[in-house]
């Protein structure tokens, strides 16, 4: 029998991944990783229980260090140097998948597995990840940085579900408590708390909540703000009109502690420039069908993009239709049709020659 190692989380997703495998024949092998802190132990209890009810294994990886690390430190960093980070990207491509894999070295076994809701397939000889079915949960917008050697080795059997199926599986199977689930949402390490108090309490500092100017492009002053921190590119709420008409965040320059704002129009961007950049296979980089997407669902621009190779692992993105409110620090994901071929994290956004 195949042996394979499944993330579990505690939640439907992940433990109808085990109960797939488990009915398609694996020897499953739960792994539980221990990321932050968490809210009692109610849940955990639970996730042993129902393991012990399809009967496999749970084990418990240690993974504190390395996600205090490499993704709660940069989110606290990124916010308060005034841009947009996503903790998501960064723990699928540092955190999650290579704890995954590490523990699947060690026990000697091949085969990993998530409660992604994305598909996993071989083109042109390189592994890459495919939107899932259910465009209301595909998760490929979170997974552009995720390893090729990984997804050679991964499953992700939601990836062909829509999520009342999946739901329907926990049900048929005797868990329709799992079913009626509250699902999560939103960044799994501020545990409800406000990411603006979450960021004071993490910094022992109130640097980004305190109060400030907003300028106009031309540098006039039209009031002030209660904080960095409680701003975001593209927001109007909170900002004052300018003759009238609404204006809304542009830039957010947290060194001098001020917000730059603009008409609705000024926030649309037909070049990006991205770092960090992961591609699958570089050499489709001179394809004429790539697409982009900066949010995971909704206002995303249409069109394709042209791409242009940057020193230092940077790309420049020439998009035939602008894209608005983009921020720095967001991820962007790079497709070709249903096919995810890599990514990178906004550096920099350009229009008529000027910066921001």
């Amino acid at each position: 029998m195949r042996k394979i190692v499944v993330g579990l989380s505690g939640g439907i997703d992940s433990f109808v991944t085990a109960l797939l495998l488990r009915q398609q024949g694996y020897e499953v092998i739960g792994v539980n990783m221990d990321l932050w802190p968490a809210n009692g132990q109610v849940h955990n209890r639970d996730l042993e229980e129902f393991c012990k009810q399809i009967e496999i294994p749970l084990y418990r990886i240690e993974g504190r260090e390395r996600f205090g690390r490499d993704v709660v430190l940069p989110f606290l960093q990124g916010y308060l140097a005034g841009i947009t980070p996503n903790p998501c990207a960064v723990c699928n491509r540092f955190v999650k998948w290579e704890l995954l894999k590490e523990f699947a070295d060690r026990q000697g076994i091949q085969h990993i597995a998530t409660g992604h809701y994305v598909r996993i397939g071989k083109e042109n000889g390189h592994y890459y990840i495919y939107k899932g079915v259910d465009s209301n949960k595909d998760q490929s917008y979170f997974l552009w940085g995720v390893n090729e050697m990984i997804l050679s080795r991964a499953l992700t059997p939601l990836g062909i579900y829509r999520k009342e199926e999946v739901k329907e599986i926990a049900r048929m199977n005797g868990f329709p408590l799992l079913a009626k689930q509250r699902e999560s949402s939103g960044i799994c390490f501020l545990q409800g708390t406000d990411y603006r108090t979450f960021i004071c309490q993490h910094t022992g500092s109130s640097f980004g909540s305190s109060t400030g100017e907003i300028w106009d492009e031309q540098g006039n002053v039209l009031g002030s703000h209660h904080g960095v921190l409680n701003y975001t590119i593209g927001q109007k709420r909170d900002i004052p009109l300018k003759d009238g008409n609404p204006q809304y965040v542009s830039r957010i320059e947290a060194g001098s502690n001020r917000i730059i704002v603009s008409d609705k129009s000024a926030l649309f961007r037909k070049r990006i420039e991205i770092e960090s950049v992961h591609l699958i296979d570089p050499e489709e980089m001179n394809a004429a069908d790539i697409e982009i997407k900066v949010r995971g669902l909704g206002l995303n621009p249409s069109g394709y993009v042209q791409v242009e190779k940057l020193p230092g692992n940077r790309l420049m993105l020439y998009l035939s239709h602008p894209a608005w409110a983009v921020a720095p620090g967001q991820p962007v994901a790079l497709y070709r049709g249903e096919r995810l071929i890599g990514g990178g994290i906004v550096r920099k956004t350009i229009i008529d020659g000027d910066e921001s």
